[in-house]
């Protein structure tokens, strides 16, 4: 047999839920426009260089990933299976 609660000890009721819920909501806006506010974009010159860095760093990226593969193909080509 289950004990029967007080009206107390059962949570807030679904209209104290809702009003609860628009509540969080209504934080979370104001809270996303404050941060909003902190956001700071980058200058077009600022963006340009840093456009530059990633494409020289992925240039000289795939310049050494494409070394070590023609080391690698080399090496297993010629020394460890020869084909005869």
């Amino acid at each position: 047999m289950s004990k029967k609660t007080k009206k107390s000890e059962q949570g807030p009721s679904s209209a104290q839920r809702a009003r609860g819920a628009g509540a969080a909501v209504a934080d979370y806006f104001r809270s996303l426009k404050y941060e909003w506010q902190k956001v700071t974009f980058p200058t077009r010159k600022e963006l340009t260089q840093s456009t530059v860095v990633v494409f020289l760093f992925t240039i000289l990226l795939m310049a050494v990933i494409s070394l070590y593969d023609v080391a690698m193909s080399f090496v297993f080509n010629k020394l460890v299976l020869p084909v005869d």
